[in-house]
């Protein structure tokens, strides 16, 4: 409990009542939230609903006879509302409009509750996710558990405030605000899942990835599948039934590929350029482009 002002961000999907659920749970401890934000996708009409049966309980900046602002945050892409979550490019947009949001407000010096109820579970994931990257220790977070006669009570709004006998519980969720405790998490915190790849071939200096790049763009399309599946682990055998050729035809390119590194690396006396080789260089760096 505490007496200075607070903001809850939390998610909004069909079933605006977990908003005020949460809400009224976390006044009724003592938490003295002047401000809830709901992160949602305003494109699904369901949704829409969802947020305009919330403001009702929200009039002139005041819900349950006190000074509490009512804020929509949902997912843009630029001007537009994001749709829905169907691929990684979607994850990425959610994941930096969430992380935007939560350095907004914690570079105010905010107090924030956060309520991972609610929405679509990728966001919630998201939610999680940057909390933890930017969460103090003064912070929370919070899920709720509402039994199931409430739910069906409840469903689509209609109810709004859980009635004696009924009750939700609230739930903390542990947790450990990373970059309180561990400052130089920051920078791998904020990467993408693309840069996040990249990183299992970092151990691969500028000049190897740069010689692994030169010997991938010299090769024939064949001769990649050839390199992909020996970067990959497998075997003689295991490549040619994989590719659906001759043993001899996956010797033939992979002399071909040798002969390649041995142009790049220049040093054919004091480097073997054999599976082995091959798996150890281009492993790591294939792996970094989604190849292996």
């Amino acid at each position: 409990m505490s007496e200075t002002p607070s903001t809850l961000i939390t998610l909004l999907g069909g079933q605006p009542q977990v908003v005020t659920f949460m809400l009224d749970l976390l006044l009724a401890r003592g938490e003295n939230i002047n401000r809830v934000v709901v992160i949602y996708l305003a494109s699904s009409p369901r949704y829409q609903d969802a947020f305009r049966i919330l403001t009702g309980e929200f009039i002139a900046d005041q819900y349950a006879g006190r000074e509490c602002h009512l804020r929509s945050a949902p997912i843009r892409i630029g001007a537009e509302y994001l749709g829905d979550i169907h691929n990684n490019r979607d994850v990425e947009i959610a994941r930096l409009e969430i992380q935007r949001l939560l350095s907004e407000f914690k570079a105010q010096g905010q107090q924030l509750h956060i309520g991972l109820s609610g929405g679509r579970r990728i966001l919630a994931m998201l939610l999680l996710s940057a909390a933890m990257q930017y969460l103090t220790p003064i912070d929370s977070i919070w899920h709720i558990f509402t039994p199931a006669e409430l739910l069906e009570k409840s469903h689509d709004g209609a109810l709004m405030h859980a009635p004696p006998g009924l009750e939700v519980q609230l739930l903390q969720v542990p947790f450990v605000p990373w970059v309180s405790y561990f400052p130089g998490l920051e920078p791998l915190l904020r990467q993408s899942s693309q840069d996040l790849g990249e990183a299992r071939y970092h151990y691969l200096d500028h000049s190897e990835r740069a010689r692994c790049a030169q010997v991938w763009n010299a090769l024939t399309t064949r001769q990649r599948e050839v390199l992909s599946a020996f970067a990959a682990g497998h075997q003689r055998k295991a490549v040619a039934d994989q590719l659906f050729i001759d043993i001899k035809t996956v010797d033939s390119h992979r002399e071909a590929i040798a002969q390649e590194c041995s142009k790049v690396w220049g040093l054919e006396q004091e480097l073997r350029f054999d599976t082995h080789f091959l798996r150890e260089r281009f492993g790591p760096f294939l792996a970094g482009q989604n190849q292996v």
